[in-house]
């Protein structure tokens, strides 16, 4: 039975972020997040209070793939650095697409409080990824000499705490997990060839 509520709790949130990026969050109702899921619009509210906890939970859906790769950096902390960040990538290019700058903008807009509890979940998340992808490379000898942890820490928080809510990101359209690929690929290479 809970395996069943968790397959319909994810279908709900899935559908949520769908249309959230087709239609935008304030011109989706519970109605078509539910008929888009194959529920009652009574099943989606036996799962979520009303419209902004389930605009909370769909955003924090998000964020259960980075945390995920926390979860997975402290079981393991001798994983391959490039695997996790591989396995963000792939759990971020399951989810719906669209226009995620949009939908940060008026997740905002609209629910001010949930959008800060939406970042306090990125930053405890990612700020943890980091320190252990830190620590990790530094053990392994990747890092290279010289390397100033508190810049480079500066500059991830820069680009993949914000990453989802960077206008100059808009025009180049990429998904949620194309984006990702390119701001790892860049923290783990950089951009000169060595």
């Amino acid at each position: 039975m809970e395996k069943t509520e968790n397959q319909t709790r994810e279908k709900i949130l899935l559908s949520a972020l769908m249309l959230f990026s087709e239609r935008r969050i304030g011109q989706t109702s519970v109605n078509e997040i539910a008929y888009h899921a194959g529920v009652t619009r009574i099943t989606v509210y036996r799962h979520f209070p009303d419209k902004k906890g389930l605009v909370l939970a769909a955003f924090l859906r998000v964020e259960q793939v980075f945390e995920k790769g926390l979860a997975d950096l402290k079981l393991n902390p001798q994983a391959n650095l490039e695997t996790v960040l591989d396995k963000i990538g792939e759990g971020l290019s399951k989810l719906p697409h669209g226009d995620v700058f949009a939908r940060s903008d008026e997740l905002k807009r609209l629910y001010p409080d949930a959008y800060q509890s939406v970042q306090e979940v990125r930053v405890v998340t990612l700020n943890g990824i980091f320190e252990l992808f830190f620590a990790a490379a530094k053990r392994q000898g990747l890092l290279r000499p010289g390397l100033n942890q508190a810049i480079v820490q500066a500059v991830f928080w820069d680009l993949v705490i914000n990453l989802f809510d960077n206008p100059s990101f808009q025009s180049v359209g990429l998904s949620d997990a194309e984006l990702f690929h390119a701001m790892t690929d860049l923290l783990l290479y950089g951009v000169l060839k060595s």
